[in-house]
């Protein structure tokens, strides 16, 4: 199973990490990052299969696709911003990473106000019908 493969590279990953920093820390955080980028390849083919499956879904049940490219988005915008903040966390950039995380925030803000402005019409003219 992948998981195994993710854990042994996390584990073995973050025993350099903590070896090489004891040296230099730059090329610990470097080894670190390495680490994240091979875990981020073995979980590709998994989440490329859970988005086809949940495509398939939503074509079956008749959604507009629109909406479940849009939460795709934020999950995504979700986790990438985590991902980079967590990176610079790791590097001693707190404050840069709560900037990332902000500037996240509204991106996820930005992707959903198409969504959000729709709801709205459809409760302003189901309070009309009334």
């Amino acid at each position: 199973m992948d998981i195994f493969k993710i854990i042994a590279v996390g584990v073995v990953g973050g025993i350099l990490s903590i070896t090489v920093k004891q040296y230099r820390k730059e090329y610990g955080l470097l080894v670190g990052l390495a680490s994240v980028l091979v875990i981020l390849f073995f979980t590709l083919g998994t989440l490329e299969t859970a988005i086809g499956q949940i495509s398939l879904i939503t074509e079956k049940s008749g959604v507009d696709t629109r909406y479940f490219s849009a939460v795709i988005k934020v999950v995504g915008v979700a986790y990438i911003t985590q991902f980079g903040a967590e990176i610079l966390r790791d590097g001693g950039e707190g404050a840069i990473a709560l900037k990332v995380e902000m500037a996240g925030k509204v991106f996820i803000l930005g992707l959903t106000i198409p969504i959000i402005t729709e709801f709205l019409e459809v409760c302003i003219n189901a309070l009309s019908a009334v």
